[in-house]
């Protein structure tokens, strides 16, 4: 990575961090919108046909990120043509096999859900991971230099396109075949748009020097991807067998729309975070620096987070999906628990990455799948879609403290006379959870069940300034950069 991109003018860096965020939330809320058309649009039981259809199409997802694209933009090399070229064919070989894998185990999938009738459904499915086996990877490297442009036309072109086309492939198919194919066009958009922004030349090599760098850099975090699967889609499965699609469709709906922002602040870490960290790895005075400003950043974010769906995630819920999904306001605290420490963790991980250590995420992804035997003793024991939630909440607050634990050690292993334990800087921001969290419970509470959407509203701004007036006082590094950046702009 060029040495110039050292000194990155302040202003730029919130250029890109706008783009990004408007970038990202744009593509969640076209998903948002066009998951929400479908629950309005088909019955509940069949929106959980969709649903169940949708959480293969996620897992297929997790089981397809093998780090390429993260291993070119913290690479010294990553703009290599050879390192790029074998990077694609990785994920060509990668995608074949995951369609192959889906084909053998879609009946068995529809027969533990009890919907045989849908098995073609979840074969079909396979279509997905195979077309997006062949996206061009050339925007990571316009990511080295600070332009998400690419980046950003490649997540929101997609969706957008699904939005568009929802109407029409439901009145085409009216059931649950609509999400389905709509899903596979979404991937053709993938792949056009990666190739259609790309300068650079579609290629595909196996070099066996690359290729051992590839696997030694990616194979935790595709290992990992299987016990996300257990916290992310395991859940979901365990719910589909014990409760039913009905129960599936109410927990997917609470589970869509928390997981927005946590999705979000997770793209946006490798966006923006990771090539700003990777370009300062062997300077850990600036590294800590700017890793100090992100973590206060998204603590504050997480915060917000937090309170806003604490307040009013059950008055937000039936607006979006409909009438079917009231009094789901527990729920979706729970849920929005679980994502806002999800959030945190982007923090940590982008810096784990930038110095290129890998194997953390994979025993941090076993530490969170503790969460699924804890999901299936609240559903046993009758504690329900909530009982499942809280210990999805539970299991990513250890995976948490795992990663926090690891970066200290990485950095007392870098300098053991480091004052940047940076995991510790992490968690000390990342206190503004609990009274964030408690404030907004107090303001909730004030109303019997599920608040209106203008008390909410109103609750959710006075916690939100109280938030931010008590997150100036917790976080110094931020106070100390936006000052300096207000006294240049008034030289």
């Amino acid at each position: 990575m060029p040495a110039a991109q050292n000194q990155i003018p302040p202003a730029r860096v919130a250029r890109q961090g706008a783009l990004l965020f408007s970038g990202f939330a744009l593509a969640q809320a076209m998903s948002f919108a066009r998951n929400a058309i479908v629950a309005h649009w088909l019955s509940k039981g069949d929106f959980g046909i969709a649903a169940a259809i949708l959480l293969l199409l996620q897992l297929l997802e997790t089981l397809s990120d093998l780090g390429a694209d993260r291993l070119i933009v913290q690479a010294r090399d990553g703009e290599e043509p050879r390192l790029i070229a074998t990077a694609h064919a990785t994920l060509v070989l990668r995608g074949v096999l995951t369609a192959l894998a889906l084909v053998l185990i879609a009946q068995p999938m529809a027969a533990f859900f009890r919907i045989p009738d849908a098995q073609w459904a979840f074969s079909a499915a396979a279509l997905v991971p195979f077309i997006k086996g062949f996206v061009h990877l050339d925007s990571r490297i316009a990511q080295r230099h600070l332009d998400n442009r690419p980046q950003m036309l490649i997540e929101t072109l997609p969706q957008i396109t699904g939005v568009v086309l929802v109407v029409p492939m439901i009145w085409l198919f009216a059931d649950y075949a609509a999400v389905l194919w709509l899903s596979v066009l979404q991937a053709v958009a993938v792949v056009i748009v990666s190739h259609a922004m790309a300068a650079r030349a579609y290629r595909i090599a196996f070099d066996r020097a690359y290729l051992t760098r590839l696997i030694a850099f990616g194979w935790p975090i595709w290992a990992s991807a299987f016990p996300l699967i257990a916290v992310y889609q395991g859940d979901r499965i365990l719910i589909g067998r014990f409760m039913g699609m009905e129960g599936l469709a109410a927990y997917t709906a609470a589970f869509m729309m928390t997981m927005v922002p946590g999705l979000i602040a997770a793209k946006v870490a490798n966006a923006l975070m990771l090539p700003l960290l990777a370009v300062e790895r062997d300077a850990p005075q600036r590294f800590a620096s700017r890793y100090r400003l992100m973590a206060e950043a998204t603590a504050l974010a997480a915060a917000l987070y937090l309170t806003a769906f604490i307040i009013g995630g059950g008055a937000i819920l039936p607006l979006a999906f409909g009438s079917n999904y009231v009094g789901l306001g527990t729920l979706v605290g729970w849920l929005a628990l679980m994502w806002s420490m999800r959030m945190l963790q982007a923090v940590p991980g982008a810096a784990l990455l930038a110095k290129g250590v890998t194997r953390p995420f994979l025993i941090a992804g076993i530490v969170r799948s503790a969460g699924l035997l804890l999901a299936f003793a609240a559903l046993s024991h009758g504690f329900g879609l909530e009982g499942v939630a809280a210990a999805g909440a539970l299991a990513e607050f250890a995976s948490l403290v795992y990663v926090v634990v690891c970066l200290d050690r990485l950095s007392l292993e870098n300098n053991a006379h480091s004052r940047h334990r940076l995991g510790t800087i992490l968690a000390m921001r990342g206190l503004l959870l609990a009274p964030a969290g408690t404030l907004a419970l107090l303001a909730a509470h004030q109303s019997a069940g599920d608040l209106a959407l203008f008390d909410a509203a109103t609750a959710m701004l006075a916690v939100a300034l109280a938030v931010t007036a008590l997150a100036a006082v917790m976080m110094p590094d931020s106070k100390r950069e936006l000052r300096a950046i207000y006294g240049a702009g008034q030289r």
